[in-house]
């Protein structure tokens, strides 16, 4: 009874969560520069206060609420040539809702990735293995391995910084459902107003393809643009306040939804 509970959790996870699942790591658009061969510890990660308008991502069941997610990655990144580096991470986060405790969910994941520089371009190859939970750390609900190929590369024009990435994902888990082809394309914008304050944008499109159990031919589409204010409290640290419109298509139409959020989000590293 337990099993059956768990699946029909999972399921309706991967049918209703949508800002959890768009959870590409904004931090990674960026080149890291090494200054030497030596491994380097670091913890990296996020806390973000959110009101979104559709809490449980329905299509006609929208419900406004208040979420908090912590993201928190630890992360052992290294060099193996100057054009090839690594990374070594754990990665924790999760979405606890205030009132509309069904949209809570949480993820926690190994992985490692291997970077290529070449001609300018960041060639990338990562594989994790993801632990997805329904509820906060609640109920294991599936697990899955994903490997992903991704090039990124920045662009730097007078104060404004275009970082474009290219991404590809497939999912082997143990839940059939889950199972699925994934791509992102996204574009991170920042605009340098001086040396603490810059405007901020990040639109992308992510094509989810799903290839087995109830959602066999499942295809959805999301499509998401951010505007915000970011405040650089130090070098390792800033504050970035974003509006965010959210909108999901599916040739599944139960599947369809609208969102919008809006809230600081304040990064660290160290």
């Amino acid at each position: 009874m337990r099993g059956s509970r768990i699946v029909l959790a999972a399921t309706s996870f991967l049918y209703a969560s949508g800002a959890i699942a768009a959870d590409i790591d904004l931090t990674e658009l960026r080149k890291v520069e090494y200054t030497s061969m030596s491994p380097t510890w670091s913890v990296v990660g996020s806390l973000s206060p959110t009101y979104t308008a559709n809490a449980l991502f329905s299509r006609d069941d929208r419900r406004g609420d208040f979420y908090y997610e912590p993201d928190v990655s630890l992360r052992l990144d290294g060099e193996l040539a100057p054009d090839l580096s690594y990374r070594i991470f754990a990665r924790a986060q999760f979405e606890a809702f205030s009132r509309e405790h069904d949209g809570n969910a949480a993820i926690a994941r190994l992985g490692a990735r291997l970077t290529k520089n070449l001609y300018g371009w960041r060639i990338s190859a990562t594989y994790e293995n993801r632990y997805d939970y329904d509820g906060v750390f609640r109920d294991l609900a599936f697990t899955s391995h994903d490997v992903t190929g991704a090039i990124a590369r920045d662009f730097t024009f007078d104060n404004v910084t275009l970082s474009p990435l290219l991404q590809l994902t497939y999912r082997f888990s143990d839940l059939a459902e889950a199972r699925r082809w994934r791509f992102d394309a996204l574009v991170g914008i920042e605009v340098e107003l001086n040396s603490k304050w810059s405007i901020v944008s990040t639109p992308f499109i992510e094509a989810f393809w799903f290839t087995d159990g109830l959602n066999r031919d499942r295809e959805d589409q999301i499509y998401s643009a951010s505007l915000g204010l970011k405040y650089n409290i130090a070098s390792n640290v800033s504050l970035t306040t974003n509006v965010i419109y959210e909108a999901r298509n599916s040739n599944v139409a139960l599947r369809h939804y609208r969102d919008w959020m809006i809230g600081p989000r304040l990064d660290f590293a160290f």
